[in-house]
């Protein structure tokens, strides 16, 4: 299994993004700082010509038609919610070129709400047009599962995000992506030891019922001991300098665009 991994953090923000409209605006964060445009979170794995996606919120095609992404081996869904699923919509064209079905791999829980929310995409109806044709597929994973695409080895985790879980991703036992999550069952943060990479959710300095707040990001770190840890979804009270400036060393907030490679 080839180890080498390129991951692009396509977005960072939260729920409503950054500028967020209305008077909320960019919040506290500086407009001048480009670091501090923040798209809804989203994650891209490439393995040489494999191309895997985590997420797809409603920013979804401007992020990969920034990344010049031509094709999709695998989608993963982390949860339900709509800065997480509302641009599941906006991958249909990929299906249009050799007619090979979009692969959409999450929860028995979230898979229920996206086929009800999204049934048109797996399923042709008898009010849809007679040219179309559903471009998604379904695979059901559960927590503490392995799989692998294309040689790519991804190991599931189950996260706690206030009334609901999450999934969170561990990729070929070096990187983990942990984003809407507030605790941990024991199983699941064991598993995270001693990683090469830890990107994770730091809202805000303040604590928050769904969201790890950065005092409880950086306790999760230190016990774990990554090489390095990133912070997401990150909120408009979160600027970037200011949050570099409070990260411990080997701790820092991830920007859209940012790339690593493992």
């Amino acid at each position: 299994m080839s180890d080498n991994l390129k991951i692009t953090v396509l977005g960072t923000g939260t729920s409503v993004g950054i500028p967020a409209l209305g008077k909320l605006g960019w919040g506290k964060c500086d407009p001048l700082n480009p670091k501090n445009k923040r798209q809804r979170c989203a994650l891209l794995v490439q393995n040489e010509d494999t191309n895997i996606l985590i997420d797809a919120g409603p920013d979804i095609k401007n992020q990969l038609i920034e990344h010049n992404i031509q094709k999709l081996d695998a989608v993963f869904i982390t949860h339900q919610h709509s800065d997480h699923i509302s641009g599941l919509d906006e991958l249909r064209p990929f299906y249009f070129y050799n007619k090979e079905k979009i692969k959409i791999y999450t929860n028995k829980e979230t898979s229920y709400f996206l086929l009800e929310r999204f049934n048109y995409l797996f399923n042709k109806s008898s009010s849809s047009q007679s040219y179309f044709k559903p471009p998604l597929e379904m695979h059901i994973i559960d927590y503490f599962e392995e799989l692998i695409i294309n040689n790519v080895s991804i190991n599931t985790i189950k996260q706690n995000h206030g009334v609901i879980d999450t999934l969170g991703f561990i990729f070929n036992n070096q990187l983990a992506y942990c984003t809407d999550v507030v605790d941990f069952p024991k199983k699941s943060f064991d598993k995270l030891n001693n990683l090469k990479v830890l990107i994770i959710t730091g809202l805000r300095e303040t604590p928050h019922m769904a969201h790890a707040h950065f005092d409880l990001s950086f306790e999760w770190i230190s016990n774990l001991k990554p090489e390095i840890a990133y912070l997401t979804h990150l909120s408009p009270e979160s600027d970037h300098d200011a949050v570099t400036n409070l990260c411990p060393p080997g701790v820092l907030p991830a920007y859209d665009g940012l790339v690593i490679n493992i």
